[in-house]
């Protein structure tokens, strides 16, 4: 009975290591509506020259509702460089901006003498030449020093605007830009590309539309950290976020346990050994009480 009950006591513990393996990605979605668009997880990265699975943030959108989406991915200690902050219709010093951190405001328009962070590219930060035309829409990127040197990023951060549904199965800023902008059309009133299912390589991500005009956005992990997307529409829309590091579809704060899961299952395992021997040399013994409670 001894022997049964220390079994007992061992099954509910089978459940950490069984977990680990049945474990999917972390997985979110992303709708319109406040905090509803910005998600957050820990991902191992993968160097750029890894030459087997790669670490990924994969975002995958519907083609309905139609929407125009500002997307931005980041690893969260760049976050203070998303968005631009402004006092009196000028930028302000990274020092400044540090010092008050906090309580500089987004969104609508701020009064005179305060602070704004302006984080989407529109015709008022043109305007102020924070961004130019060929950004318009996308989240905007404090990427220069109080030097006018190119800001260090801990990762590269994507920065675009989706057009989903629209001139055709739809199009992003960064391919228009890339496509159109940059020279690198043969005609450049040719939009003919806008309506084909196809693949895009832009600022360290792969686009892929398929011919229903569903978007993935696989945005590539070189750097172990805490990313985040964070996506804005002024319509609704809906959106699928996976984070699928290095180490296949296990989320990362599971992986360090692995080796508590794996000497748990060296435990189990000799205990059952343990248990089986034991079983096996009273088992004139133990055979009629199951036949005993079989009959009940």
């Amino acid at each position: 009975m001894r022997i049964v009950h220390t079994l007992r006591l061992a099954l509910p513990l089978l459940a950490a290591p069984l977990g680990s393996l049945l474990a999917a990605a972390d997985s979110s979605y992303l709708s319109h509506g406040e905090d509803e668009g910005f998600k957050c997880a820990g991902i191992y990265g993968s160097p750029g020259e890894h030459t087997g699975r790669r670490s990924v943030i994969e975002i995958e959108i519907p083609p309905v509702p139609p929407s125009d989406i500002a997307l931005a991915i980041f690893d969260y200690p760049d976050i203070d460089w998303i968005g631009i902050p402004v006092k009196n219709g000028a930028k302000v010093s990274d020092a400044e901006a540090k010092r008050l951190g906090p309580y500089i405001s987004s969104g609508g328009r701020a009064g005179d003498g305060d602070v704004q962070r302006f984080v989407i590219c529109d015709n008022e930060t043109i305007t102020m030449d924070l961004c130019s035309d060929a950004d318009m829409g996308r989240p905007l990127l404090n990427d220069r020093d109080d030097n006018g040197q190119p800001r260090s990023f801990r990762s590269v951060i994507y920065s675009d605007y989706l057009m989903l549904n629209r001139s055709g199965i739809g199009y992003t800023q960064l391919e228009y830009k890339s496509r159109v902008l940059d020279g690198n059309s043969t005609d450049k009133s040719d939009e003919a590309w806008r309506d084909q299912a196809r693949t895009s390589v832009v600022d360290g991500a792969t686009l892929d539309w398929s011919s229903d005009g569903t978007l993935k956005v696989r945005y590539y992990v070189n750097t172990t950290g805490f990313y985040c997307v964070d996506a804005a529409s002024i319509g609704d829309f809906t959106a699928r976020v996976d984070w699928i590091d290095v180490h296949g579809l296990l989320p990362a704060s599971e992986h360090p346990k692995m080796h508590i899961y794996l000497a748990l299952t060296i435990a189990y395992i000799t205990i059952a050994v343990a248990w089986a021997f034991m079983s096996w040399r009273v088992w004139s013994e133990i055979l009629p009480v199951q036949n005993q409670l079989l009959g009940l």
